[in-house]
């Protein structure tokens, strides 16, 4: 909260009593949770909640107080969910965004708040609005803010399937906080959007397979940093989905004509990589912040304060391989900044392959010159052989096309790539020094890191 009265002083003129209550509650629990004294310790009178531990034991009543602490704070946080999810939508209905210049999740984010939490406190505050039994329930504590925001998706989702009246609506919702968990409303709520769908005698309606309306995607990450998503489409999407993928999903041997390693799970994400990029790299797609990058990466300057580590836009913090990596795409916009965060340089587009390079690299390569590959251009990124981190030039010479898969090796592992004096790409595997030729290499070299 210290945060939120730097930003907003006026927070603390003319405060309401609501206001003051919460603060002398939040005090009051403070206040338990702080270490005994000395003497409170050595007389063990300490009422406070940091002294349970020392005065509990295995069985007896102490057993049903701490449970009963636990319980009535569980009730509490619910409670207090509650009042944030109606004073956000409050907030929301009396401007104070707009006046504010944010988003409702902006402002909540802005005083700490995660931002899965915030998003979910916004929808909560109008579910409450429109389903009296999950203001009911958040109110009195009873529902968690977890339930109460599957429960009003529940309702929701099952409207979109079948248009439900008011009073369907506040029935459903009821019937949806009978289960326990969130995940069983939501099953409870897809079962009975198909079993009112199957009911429905109208000939108009959409069946669910077809409904747009019903498609969702989510895109979160996991403690690792790697992003998790799952996807609901509609048929025709879906088909369009597959008609996409399939092509790029097809195996590719290795150099040595063993067969891909990877799953058809693995295939399917390089080839949703794919289509990713080649969008990206499409000059009349929607401009994000009016340019048109592939990725943003932030690079922290040497020597100054903080981890030190690079960082995506969205996904957050990488390794080197994947700056490397990253640094090699046509369309990266590399933000460098200061300890502070303050950009010092942004971009610098005489480090990426030119248009004219491109077109050179394609007239020699053909596609991806990984050994057996052959993807076509289309699917390629241009990789510096030199890093032009380390001096490497910008040019037809220091340039050779692969796809994402043996570009993502390339940086990854120990493969190497030279140019023989025929002047294509050949390839060096790990702990080996035969050079393997590229996939188009068409000519002999006298290159002595390159014999045929």
């Amino acid at each position: 909260m210290g945060r939120a009265l730097l930003l907003y002083p006026q927070l603390m003129e003319g405060e309401t009593m609501f206001a003051t209550t919460i603060r002398d509650f939040t005090d009051h629990v403070i206040d338990e949770l702080a270490p005994a004294t000395t003497a409170e310790a050595e007389s063990g009178d300490s009422p406070r909640l940091a002294c349970l531990l020392d005065r509990a034991s295995r069985v007896g009543f102490d057993d049903a107080d701490i449970l009963s602490a636990i319980v009535e704070v569980a009730r509490a946080q619910n409670v207090l969910a509650g009042a944030q999810a109606l004073l956000v939508r409050v907030a929301d209905q009396v401007g104070i965004p707009v006046r504010k210049r944010l988003s409702m999740p902006s402002l909540l984010m802005e005083i700490g708040v995660a931002p899965a939490v915030a998003h979910r406190t916004v929808r909560n505050g109008r579910h409450a609005e429109r389903l009296d039994s999950v203001a009911r329930g958040m109110r009195d504590g009873y529902l968690s803010p977890e339930m109460a925001d599957e429960v009003g998706r529940g309702v929701a989702a099952v409207n979109k399937r079948v248009p439900l009246d008011e009073s369907e609506k506040q029935i459903l919702a009821r019937k949806l906080l009978l289960h326990s968990t969130p995940g069983e409303v939501k099953a409870a709520a897809k079962a009975e959007g198909i079993r009112l769908a199957a009911q429905s005698d109208d000939p108009e309606a959409t069946p669910a397979s077809e409904n747009s309306e019903l498609n969702e995607m989510t895109l979160t990450s996991d403690d690792e940093g790697h992003t998790v998503s799952s996807i609901s489409l509609d048929a025709l999407t879906g088909e369009e989905l597959s008609a996409a993928l399939d092509p790029l999903m097809r195996p590719v041997p290795q150099p040595d004509g063993s067969r891909d390693p990877r799953s058809t799970a693995q295939r399917r994400a390089d080839a949703l990589g794919q289509i990713i990029r080649t969008y990206l790299a499409g000059s009349e797609r929607p401009a994000s912040g009016g340019v048109l990058p592939h990725v943003s990466l932030i690079v922290p300057t040497a020597g100054t304060p903080g981890d030190g580590v690079a960082r995506l836009g969205f996904t957050g913090p990488v390794g080197t391989a994947t700056v490397g990596l990253t640094l090699c795409s046509a369309a990266v916009t590399a933000v460098v900044v200061d300890g502070e965060g303050v950009p010092l340089d942004v971009g610098r587009e005489h480090r990426l392959m030119t248009p004219g390079i491109r077109k050179a690299l394609a007239a020699r390569d053909c596609g991806c010159t990984f050994p057996g590959c052959g993807r076509p251009v289309s699917w390629t990124d241009a990789h510096h052989i030199v890093p032009w981190s380390e001096g490497g030039d910008t040019s037809v010479e220091n340039g050779v096309l692969l796809c994402r898969m043996h570009h993502t090796l390339v940086h990854n592992s120990e493969w190497q790539v030279v140019i023989g004096d025929d002047g294509h790409p050949w390839f060096i595997a790990p702990g080996n020094v035969q050079p393997i030729r590229s996939h188009a290499r068409r000519t002999l070299t006298v290159h002595t890191q390159a014999a045929a």
